[in-house]
């Protein structure tokens, strides 16, 4: 069982997208997808005259950039991914976290409408996976109060975590951590965080290292950071400490 997060940015690209569903048509089983969209928020805040603000890569979520994150992630961007997938003939079944309280999120005050998963039906994700659905799982968490933004990466992991998956793999548009020009082919834990402090890695890289980080003492067995052409067998792969 594999959970793949996919980034917004790739999704802009056709050609990424035509990758990916050659790719998943060789997978079987399929796959779980988890997607984000911060590219396209981040153009829906400008274009209403909002300024994208981040805090340790996360997005500070008021109660207008929540309303754009919700009708960009579990909207548009949702629907259009599953609706290629679907045309490709692929069984896409496309979701918020917040659909039948999927992944349930405790509140981060300090980043506004934000939350970080607590709890995942992973019983109900696992029937759709065993009737060989594809679901197609947008960033958006039920908390107290309603609806919240999810890093992408977060609920990714917390996915994989509770399915348990036996691989989560972080699609971007690099082949990997780099460092000194290089990408790593691994990493641990005292590595990665040496490389956040010393600003190597940076933005949104830290919480995908960080997510993948939780999701193997979780109790997921492999994670790694890697773009579509490492999809099979490539990029960064994330390791507890030994």
């Amino acid at each position: 069982m594999r959970v793949i997060k996919i980034g917004g940015h790739e999704l802009d690209q056709p050609s990424f997208l035509e990758g990916l569903i050659a790719a998943l048509r060789r997978m079987r089983p399929l796959p779980l997808l988890v997607h984000g969209g911060g590219k396209a928020v981040s153009a829906w805040q400008q274009r209403v005259g909002l300024t994208p603000r981040y805090i340790g890569g996360l997005r500070v979520t008021d109660d207008e950039t929540r309303e754009l994150a919700v009708m960009t992630l579990a909207g548009l961007t949702n629907k259009s991914l599953v609706a290629a997938l679907t045309q490709a003939g692929l069984p896409a079944l496309g979701l918020c976290g917040a659909d039948l309280a999927l992944v349930r999120v405790e509140p981060l005050p300090e980043l506004g409408w934000v939350g970080k998963p607590s709890a995942v039906d992973a019983e109900r994700l696992r029937h759709w996976l065993a009737e060989g659905l594809l679901p197609v799982i947008a960033p958006i968490g039920l908390g107290p109060g309603g609806l919240y933004n999810v890093n992408a990466d977060q609920m990714a992991a917390a996915i994989a975590a509770a399915l348990p998956a036996e691989e989560l793999v972080f699609l971007t548009d690099v082949p990997g951590v780099q460092a000194e020009g290089m990408v790593r082919p691994s990493l641990r834990a005292r590595e990665a965080e040496a490389l956040i402090a010393a600003g190597v890695i940076r933005d949104g890289m830290i919480p995908k290292v960080r997510s993948a980080l939780e999701a193997l003492a979780a109790g997921v067995r492999r994670v790694r950071i890697t773009n579509l052409s490492g999809l099979e067998a490539g990029g960064t792969e994330i390791l507890a400490e030994a």
